[in-house]
């Protein structure tokens, strides 16, 4: 049984969903909760963390549509769990080992030479609400140490840093949790596969990671973007707000109709009932 997300929204992001048949990702430096750019030990590493965000509660809220959409004239969006395209690529293309698919359009992230990115992004989660300091604030470096005996007898310690990603973007407050919210999340290193794979020694590549501590360099993307399913696109759901008026319906109506005739229209059921 398919799963369905939504997604409140203005109509000039309808627009541009439709026209450009893509979904946008955002910084955590540029969600409406500053605190979540912040970890425990990096500032600001939540730049390198990307979200779309929708909930998972087919019923409206009042609280999302006064958010979301310009004085409750926006729209709410239906579309299912994983709308977007996927790419299929073989061993040996854009450094890859074996053969895999992924939603991630490497052909253009290798062009753009800015980022890596996971070709399992991206990952789906349901936001979790707390006031846990460790969990609002994760950790996002550890060292691990390994002892190594030499010849001479003596004991050398080896330190490697780790970088741990998995938290970022799950966590907020609970004075959010009215949204319901689930996010799409792409998490991104600040260099390219490219400059990676060109490094010449271990501290080359240790000088290239440390560019994730780095404060003045800056988010690999001011947005960025994933191509929507055609077929994702076939079944989309638009809901209008529920003070829209009658010419933000005839616009809604010819954008539909331009861009994807298929969709389907409802009113809210709380039209009328608001002042």
């Amino acid at each position: 049984m398919e799963k369905y997300l939504y997604h409140y929204t203005s109509i000039d992001t309808l627009l541009l969903i439709l026209k450009n048949k893509t979904l946008a990702f955002n910084s955590l430096q540029n969600v409406d909760d500053l605190e979540e750019a912040d970890s425990e030990d990096i500032e600001q590493i939540g730049k390198i963390c990307y979200v779309s965000c929708w909930t998972n509660d087919d019923s409206e809220s009042i609280p999302m549509w006064n958010m979301y959409t310009p004085n409750m004239q926006g729209v709410r969006i239906k579309l299912k769990e994983y709308p977007f395209k996927k790419y299929f690529y073989k061993k040996g293309e854009y450094f890859f080992n074996t053969d895999c698919e992924s939603h991630i359009n490497y052909k253009d992230l290798y062009s753009d030479d800015k980022a890596c990115i996971s070709p399992d992004s991206p990952l789906l989660r349901n936001v979790i609400y707390t006031e846990e300091k460790s969990k609002l604030y994760p950790r996002i470096k550890s060292v691990i140490k390994k002892a190594e005996k030499l010849d001479n007898g003596k004991i050398n310690i080896n330190e490697k840093i780790k970088y741990s990603f998995e938290e970022l973007g799950k966590y907020k407050r609970s004075n959010w949790s009215f949204q319901n919210e689930v996010r799409y999340i792409i998490n991104m290193a600040p260099y390219s596969m490219k400059e990676l794979m060109s490094c010449k020694s271990e501290a080359e590549q240790r000088k290239l990671i440390s560019r994730l501590e780095d404060t003045k360099i800056k988010a690999p993307y001011k947005r960025f973007f994933l191509q929507l399913s055609d077929e994702a696109l076939k079944n989309i759901e638009v809901l209008l707000g529920p003070k829209i008026t009658e010419e933000q319906e005839e616009i809604v109506k010819l954008i539909i109709d331009k861009y994807c005739p298929s969709a389907k229209i409802l009113n809210s059921n709380l039209k009328g009932k608001l002042l």
